[in-house]
């Protein structure tokens, strides 16, 4: 364990993280919100799946990273974005960007540079998404601003240089933000998660001009939504995760972009953080999935095609389950799970955040369909360091899927390249 100094300053910056949002998660800090706690530390396993994890600089809290062209040389970039900052044990608004910029003459395994990109005024940017709002085949942003109420359109020049371009208001403390085609205009909407007044905004995009199209109102504390054509329709619906009755909400798209909540919902497991969708089974519909970190499991809802879905699967997962990716690593034509962990080390009179990750691998011979996960290192720290996002990418072009991983904590951007699977982001 680390000196007390460590732990001081680290115990402020998880309740940060609990407070504020530590990996799209949203919640007030209570026993119940409380990370799972044991004494046994996170896994120092590399080298074997992954390689050991390389890490870079990404700003004071890198929580949310997109990709994207931004500079028009049609190669895949990022972007890290950093909400807030430690300033003692109280947090200060920071929107940092760190861009990392695709660079053909390095002869790095992961060839990018990186620069920062400051906002005019320090805002709270939880969550963002990369899309070309504008028209004009250039790859824009859209950030959160959370304790605005507010939605910011960042407009690209075309060499990643980023202007403000107007905001909106949307609900109360908004969370986490998705992009898609609501109304089927070939234009990119978008949908707000506000966890405070207990509702998702539509906003439907006309010629670069947003506008609140419907406000959806659920039950209680949204913290994630997802969109997928669940009735096989050929519009987007959507999905919402509700934390406290740990239960999704299905609302169906009428094909205009006005969406009706249907009347079953579907219970998960205890203290909800993640949702994604993919076909987890490769059977053409689309599935959802849910990391429970109250009870260490994923809740797999396999959908139907006409709207609605079978009852959850549960698998087990390694402590502490928080954000999720998927792909099919080991070329059987199933999906896997990468699993960020966020766990307690308590040890006499001390208590210590950390965290890794793991890979669950799917296995037919099992009766949920799924083996049971192997945890690995996010980090060099000998303590581990909690997840905060995961993003699943072929960095090195050798055909092996490996991971880029947001560690807010320990301040770092990892990347783990893959050295056993080579695999398929999606289904065949």
């Amino acid at each position: 364990m680390r000196s007390n100094s460590y732990i001081v300053k680290y115990f402020w910056t998880f309740s940060l993280f609990l407070i504020l949002g530590f990996g799209k998660i949203f919640y007030g800090c209570s026993s119940s919100d409380s990370p799972f706690q044991s004494s046994n530390g996170p896994s120092n396993a590399s080298g074997t799946v992954f390689e050991t994890p390389l890490e870079f600089d990404s700003g004071e809290n890198p929580i949310s990273i997109v990709s994207g062209d931004f500079n028009g040389d049609n190669e895949t970039d990022f972007v890290v974005a950093s909400s807030r900052k430690q300033d003692g044990i109280s947090t200060t608004a920071d929107g940092t960007l760190t861009f990392l910029k695709y660079t053909s003459s390095s002869s790095s395994r992961f060839p990018f540079t990186s620069n920062t990109i400051s906002p005019t005024t320090e805002e709270w940017r939880q969550d963002m998404v990369s899309i070309d709002y504008s028209g004009d085949n250039i790859t824009d942003l859209v950030v959160t601003n959370t304790d605005e109420d507010k939605i910011k359109f960042l407009l690209n020049d075309g060499s990643a240089n980023f202007s403000d371009n107007g905001s909106i208001e949307v609900g109360d403390v908004p969370l986490s933000i998705i992009s898609g085609d609501w109304n089927s205009d070939n234009q990119t909407d978008l949908a707000v998660v506000n966890r405070d007044d207990k509702s998702v905004s539509i906003l439907q995009n006309s010629s670069g001009i947003f506008s609140l199209s419907q406000t959806l109102s659920v039950d209680e504390r949204p913290i994630r939504t997802a969109s997928g054509d669940w009735d096989e329709d050929s519009d987007v619906d959507l999905a919402v995760l509700l934390r406290n009755s740990r239960q999704i909400q299905i609302w169906l798209n009428s094909g205009t972009g006005s969406f009706s909540k249907q009347t079953t919902s579907y219970s998960v497991g205890s203290a909800p953080i993640d949702m994604i969708t993919g076909d987890w089974d490769c059977d053409d519909n689309l599935d959802l999935a849910v990391s429970n970190s109250g009870d260490d499991t994923i809740s797999l809802i396999y959908g139907e095609g006409n709207g609605t879905f079978a009852s959850p699967v549960t698998i087990d997962t390694g402590r502490g389950p928080g954000s999720m990716a998927s792909a099919d690593f080991n070329n059987d034509n199933k999906i896997d799970f990468v699993v960020g962990h966020r766990f307690l080390v308590s040890t006499p009179g001390v208590s210590l955040l950390t965290g890794d990750f793991s890979l669950t691998l799917s296995d037919t011979s099992s009766s949920t369909g799924y083996a049971s996960s192997v945890s690995f290192a996010t980090t060099t720290e000998e303590d581990g360091a909690p997840p905060a996002e995961i993003i699943i990418i072929d960095a090195d072009n050798d055909s092996k899927l490996d991971l880029l991983i947001t560690l807010p904590l320990v301040k770092k951007l990892a990347v783990l390249f893959g050295n056993q699977y080579t695999g398929s982001l999606t289904c065949p």
